[in-house]
Parts: structure tokens; sequence; C-alpha cells
């Protein structure tokens, strides 16, 4: 490469999900920002039409073969979405609820050590 040249970033090129795609990839896009295959939860970092369908192809002839597209594999990757959306939910909640302890065992400590007490005292 010269040295004057610009390296190409796909930052740059402003991909967007195409919602299509989940009908007839069965992917969707997570609110990070990465593509989730609904098949087999696998994470794709590059937003482009062809690495969908590299993926779909070659992990997945049997899937197209067994839900053409139509309204058999709608109703499938909605079920699929909705429960990948319920486990993602289910798992921020725990997340929050151990952030939760977290700040209540911290709140515990800022007490104890205010109040110039050694931490292993339990009478607070």
């Amino acid at each position: 490469m010269a040295s004057g040249e610009k390296k190409r970033r796909t930052e740059d090129e402003n991909r967007e999900f195409n919602q299509d795609w989940t009908e007839s990839f069965a992917f969707i896009c997570n609110t990070d920002g990465l593509l989730t295959c609904l098949i087999c939860h696998e994470k794709l970092t590059h937003n482009r039409k062809s690495n969908l369908e590299r993926h779909f192809t070659t992990k997945h002839a049997q899937f197209a073969g067994k839900y053409p597209t139509g309204d058999a594999r709608k109703k499938l990757l909605k079920s699929s979405k909705k429960m990948q959306q319920q486990s993602s939910s289910m798992l921020s909640n725990w997340a929050q609820s151990s952030n939760n302890v977290n700040l209540a065992s911290f709140a515990v400590s800022l007490e104890i050590s205010k109040r110039g007490k050694p931490f292993t005292d339990t009478c607070i």
C-alpha cells in the first residue's frame, strides 16, 4: 500500500442492517450492533449481505430446504427472535440484581469506614 493512500475502514461506510435479512438469512441486529444468527446464535461483526448469505448457505442449508421462504419460516423466526429477546432481558435482569448487591455492599462498607470500625466488626 502506498504511503499516501488512506486505509479503508468499515465504520466509515455507514452500513445498516436491512430488516429483510431476518427472513432471508435468519439474522437479527442486537443493541450492541452485532449481527446474531437466530439458528446457531453465532455473532458476525461485519454488516454485509454477502457475509450473512455465506453463513446461511454453508451452515444452514438444511434449514433453507426444510423451511422455504414463506409463512412457516416467518413464524419460526418470529418465535426464535422472541426467545432471543427473552434470554437477553433475563441476563440483563440478572446483571442488574448483581449490581444492586454490590451497591448495598459498598454502602455498608462506607458506613463501617465512616465510623472508624474494622471491616470484621459485625455491629454497625
